[in-house]
């Protein structure tokens, strides 16, 4: 089942405007930006029922000087938190039904998150979805928000890798990285061209971590892949 946190899109500003050399900005802003003084706290919710079990933890910001977009990031994860567990509800209830005898193993929902880079005015926070909803193991996502915070706009993958060069800077070390340990992957090498339009990837003070989901480069025993992409 696809999470519908994967679906995340930030609420921006219809007037944000990303300016000239954003990317090499944003490289920049995440070296070497000062801590933001924005606040990221918890959002906590919890069921228990004999068909399902539920632990999410989502994050929410205070301190922003933008009140209103504070308030729909905000309001927006809470709503889709909301419509994630009210999903899986109906799942395990539909599923608890159809087996009068023997009732399934509950149904789990687990959210949480990790802020990864809150300075500089950019802000990325690494969310995971795992869902277990029968069989030998359970599904894990990641949806990963990237905000700059002073414009109120969703940094892209393409913000930060905006040029052939830098595509193939970033595949180049993800195909050396696969030809160190062939045997964990299911290709034999990566070029630019296998890169999503959506690509996952969180920020760190000195490098992008690109990151692919279960079954994507890898089988289910190896976990989500993910590469770290030092700046240019």
């Amino acid at each position: 089942m696809t999470s519908v946190l994967l679906l995340f899109v930030v609420l921006c500003c219809a007037s944000a405007v990303v300016y000239a050399g954003a990317a090499n900005s944003y490289w920049q802003r995440m070296a070497e930006g000062f801590p933001n003084s924005i606040l990221v706290y918890d959002y906590v919710y919890e069921y228990r029922g004999s068909e399902l079990e539920i632990t999410a933890r989502i994050p929410q910001l205070a301190g922003m000087a933008d009140s209103v977009w504070q308030t729909d990031f905000n309001q927006d994860l809470r709503d889709r938190l909301d419509a994630y567990v009210t999903e899986l509800q109906e799942l395990a209830a539909e599923a608890w039904s159809l087996d009068a005898e023997y009732h399934p193993f509950p149904y789990q929902g687990i959210v949480d998150f990790e802020v990864k880079l809150n300075q500089g005015g950019l802000l990325s926070i690494a969310v995971l979805d795992y869902t277990y909803t029968g069989g030998a193991h359970g599904m894990t996502y990641y949806d990963y928000i990237n905000v700059d915070l002073t414009s109120g706009h969703h940094i892209g993958f393409g913000d930060l890798f905006n040029t052939d060069d830098e595509l193939e800077r970033a595949a180049g070390l993800i195909a050396a990285r696969i030809a160190e340990e062939p045997s964990q992957f299911f290709i034999d090498t990566f070029t630019a061209d296998q890169f999503h339009e959506d690509q996952g990837f969180y920020l760190q003070d000195t490098q992008v971590v690109i990151c692919f989901g279960l079954y994507e480069l890898a089988p289910y025993a190896h976990g989500i892949q993910a590469f770290s992409i030092p700046a240019p």
